[in-house]
């Protein structure tokens, strides 16, 4: 606090701003390395350096001012201190990490626990899941869990107690890259495990105190958390108000209003994703500023009706200050305190108490500053989309009125001159923001719509100007009575009406499909660049370096390897994508139970392939049949162009190219050499009845120069089908064996394992399957034929690379960040 009060109160020389803007930098950078395991390592003499650092600042700055005059030692001094922040937020970072990691429940068991419902529940089609507060006895502590909670039974009410049992579940998604991090999303939500209700029980306070402990029950009372439960219980009271209103659109207002997308139909979800505008429904600065300043237009009107002369005494920008920022805060409570609501809490805080100062702060310096103050009090923020989009999109849009502020001021006669200059500004500024959006969205989304700048020039001022207004007018009314509410609300509904049904419009003059991206790191990065020298002012660099910029996303992606073999965390199933040059091969494509409801194409395949920059494949390869082998395949080749199919039996639907697999077909490439081994083409006919058995066993072979490497891939082939190979094939060398049936003991027999002798054995299964694979049996074979065991469920996605010397080299999924850790 002393730190930021000496900001805000120094005279913002240059030299001085430049300080700040470093240390800012510095904690942000610093806070960013949270989860790396190298930051994990330096973190051990990361206070040691800082004090170091600071130690050779102090003796520089006393050197100077009494002996000395070095030659840029402000500089010299400001990076030192820099660096020592630095290290200082990568110590904080990793600290507040490991303690938060060591709350995690590890293990799925069954539990009784007590619990404090504190939030409102979140409603889905098939449950409701309800963020809790749960007394953890192991560690005698309160940890939040996030309940999911049958749509049959009844609503925990907000304030009570209750003993809930059920199934205890860790986070586990899958590692894979460019795919959801489920692990990272538990984190920075503060939640150490899921569960599953099957009862609960309501429990008074003497009886939660008996359950639990005196210092869970303690955390309930004071006046902040009477404050918090008022606010949460009048957003449950709008809600179910709304849901019972005669409004057509209902959910879209419930979204405006408090960022609650419960009661939203998927259709209009679908739309606002097809055009673009998604952010929308998020709660961000407008929506806050616009009831702050509501607030302090009714305390303006109020004070020159009944107290003019106060504004003699204080000046109406200070006196309205602070209910402006009171407004806010209560609007970031009404809405949850999610992130972009909290980056304008802090930035209008900062402003504020420079005004209060009489000192002025550069907007960069700002948003800066209030990036380091909310990764101060939440680390864990920077790994939301939410923050980066929210700092990401302020900066850009700032940057954007600063280019159309600085254009030369036009002498407007008329209303028509008028009102064509705004409509330009209008579509030039939107055309500048979709630009400049252009890296976001395509390292967070990886699909792009182009009618987004269109949409968002009918939606934002629709929404910004006359829904939002009116939806926070409605409710601030509804608080006093909700039957003189309703007419605002209607209003607001027709505003709605009209909305969709111009952006509906708008979709069918333009039939334009979104369109997925495939880019990598290296290519967002090389166009954000191109992005930044395009928004410079004139004369700072030539224009022609834009070319330059943007051929790396224009030119075909060149690989440092050669060949690649991944197999991929796709849960309990089987997926593995192999790379020779340019040519793409998938082998399986795993599935869900229900690809319907949860689509592990475009989940996890998708969002892999596209943040490799892969558009296409030129080969699939489905083993059999089975779900968890072909199930995303349907909607792989709806979004994405597959040259030809191959499998034991025909899928039904629309197909490329197809074949049935069998033995003796080979394919040959720059380095590859492909074949599959079984089953034998005569059995085909027996394959809907002898799914697993006859599984098309693929076995490839890698050779470049010297190096060479053999990888056999069983499907869900069993002993039968090993013995086959043993007598087909009694010399098959092979050093990286996927194992069959996800390592069932039906498969991988000791003599199998015994002759083939791979060098790694891979078990591509899902954590805590209810099958038990790979199976005891499995692994005992494995360590008595002292043969390494990899699993998809325990390490994540595995990427296999081959040295031209011939070593076999992998990069487990699950050492890149520590929360992914087993």
């Amino acid at each position: 606090m002393w730190a930021l009060m000496h900001f805000i109160d120094n005279k913002n020389s240059l030299l001085e701003t430049m300080k700040w803007n470093l240390i800012f930098l510095a904690w942000v950078i610093g806070i960013c390395t949270l989860g790396l395991p190298q930051a994990h390592y330096l973190s051990r003499w990361s206070v040691l350096c800082s004090c170091i650092l600071l130690g050779i600042a102090l003796l520089i700055g006393y050197a100077k001012q009494y002996f000395l005059q070095l030659k840029n030692s402000q500089i010299l001094l400001h990076l030192l201190i820099a660096l020592a922040v630095f290290f200082a937020a990568v110590s904080f970072a990793d600290h507040q990490l490991q303690q938060r990691l060591s709350l995690r429940q590890a293990q799925v068991h069954q539990a009784e626990v007590v619990v404090y419902v504190d939030r409102m529940s979140v409603l889905n089609k098939d449950n409701k899941q309800q963020i809790l507060q749960v007394w953890d006895t192991s560690h005698q502590q309160m940890v939040h869990w996030l309940a999911r909670i049958p749509a049959k039974q009844p609503e925990l009410q907000l304030g009570q107690y209750y003993r809930l049992t059920g199934q205890v579940r860790p986070a586990h998604g899958y590692a894979i890259k460019g795919g959801f991090d489920q692990e990272k999303w538990f984190l920075q939500q503060n939640l150490m495990a899921s569960f599953q209700v099957k009862q609960f029980e309501l429990l008074n306070k003497p009886q939660a105190l008996t359950a639990s402990s005196t210092s869970f029950i303690q955390l309930h009372r004071g006046f902040l958390q009477a404050s918090r439960l008022w606010i949460e219980q009048k957003r449950l009271n709008c809600r179910n108000w709304l849901m019972q209103s005669p409004l057509r659109h209902r959910g879209l207002l419930l979204a405006l209003l408090t960022g609650d997308e419960s009661l939203l139909d998927d259709i209009t979800q679908q739309q606002f994703q097809n055009l673009g505008i998604q952010h929308l429904l998020a709660i961000s600065g407008p929506h806050v500023l616009v009831f702050a300043m509501l607030l302090c237009f009714v305390l303006h009107h109020l004070i020159a009706r009944f107290c003019p002369e106060l504004y003699l005494r204080i000046p109406k920008q200070l006196l309205l200050s602070l209910p402006f920022l009171i407004g806010i805060w209560v609007y970031c409570g009404f809405v949850g305190f999610e992130i972009p609501a909290l980056r304008t809490l802090l930035m209008s805080s900062l402003i504020v108490l420079a005004m209060w100062c009489q000192r002025r702060l550069s907007v960069f310096t700002t948003l800066l500053a209030s990036a380091a103050l909310m990764l101060l009090f939440d680390p864990f923020s920077m790994l939301s989309v939410g923050f980066w989009l929210s700092y990401g999109a302020c900066f850009i849009l700032l940057r954007v009125y600063q280019t159309v502020q600085q254009q030369p001021q036009q002498v407007l006669l008329g209303h028509f001159q008028q009102c064509r200059y705004y409509l330009r500004l209008l579509f030039e500024s939107q055309g500048k923001i979709f630009i400049a959006l252009l890296p976001l969205v395509m390292l967070f989304f990886q699909q792009l719509s182009w009618l987004a700048p269109l949409a968002n020039i009918i939606a934002i001022p629709l929404i910004g100007v006359v829904i939002v207004p009116l939806n926070i007018l409605a409710t601030c009314v509804w608080l006093l009575s909700p039957s003189l509410a309703l007419p605002l609300y209607h209003v607001a509904d027709a505003a709605i009406s009209i909305l969709l049904v111009s952006l509906g419009t708008l979709q069918s003059a333009i039939p334009v499909e979104v369109q997925q991206l495939h880019f990598t790191p290296l290519q967002i990065a090389a166009l954000t660049l191109a992005i930044v020298m395009m928004f410079l002012p004139k004369g700072t660099v030539p224009k022609a370096w834009l070319v330059l910029g943007c051929l790396p996303v224009v030119l075909p992606v060149h690989e440092t390897q050669s060949f690649e073999f991944n197999v991929l965390d796709v849960g309990q199933g089987q997926a593995i994508h192999i790379r020779d040059q340019n040519k793409q091969i998938l082998i399986d494509t795993g599935g869900t139970r229900d690809e319907q409801k949860f689509s592990l194409a475009d989940r996890v395949l998708l969002p892999y392939f596209s943040s490799r920059g892969i558009s296409s494949l030129d080969q699939v390869i489905l083993s059999h049949l089975d779900q968890d082998h072909s199930g995303a395949f349907p909607r792989l080749n709806e979004k994405m162009p597959v040259k030809q199919l191959l499998s034991s039996q025909r899928p039904q639907g629309n197909l490329p190219s197809f074949d049935y697999c069998h033995a003796g077909q080979r394919w040959v490439s720059k380095n590859i050499e492909m074949q599959v081994l079984s089953p034998q083409e005569d059995d085909l006919v027996n394959a809907e009845y002898q799914q697993n058995e006859l599984s098309c066993v693929i076995y490839l072979s890698y050779r470049y120069q010297q190096a060479k490497a053999h990888f056999l891939i069983m499907g869900d082939a069993g002993i039968q089908t090993e013995q086959f190979l043993l007598q087909q094939y009694p010399n098959l060398a092979v050093d990286v064996l996927v194992l069959g049936h996800h390592g069932s003991r039906f498969s991988s027999s000791p003599e199998f394992l015994q002759r083939l002798k791979p060098k790694i054995a891979i078990a591509s299964a899902g954590l805590h399957n209810r099958y038990g694979h790979p199976s005891r049996e499995v692994k005992q074979r494995l360590q008595q034929a002292q043969i390494p065991l990899l699993n998809t469920a325990e390490q994540g996605s595995l990427y296999f690379t081959v040295t031209d010397e011939g070593s076999l080299n992998y990069v487990v999924a699950r050492n890149a960040r520590l929360w992914l850790h087993p």
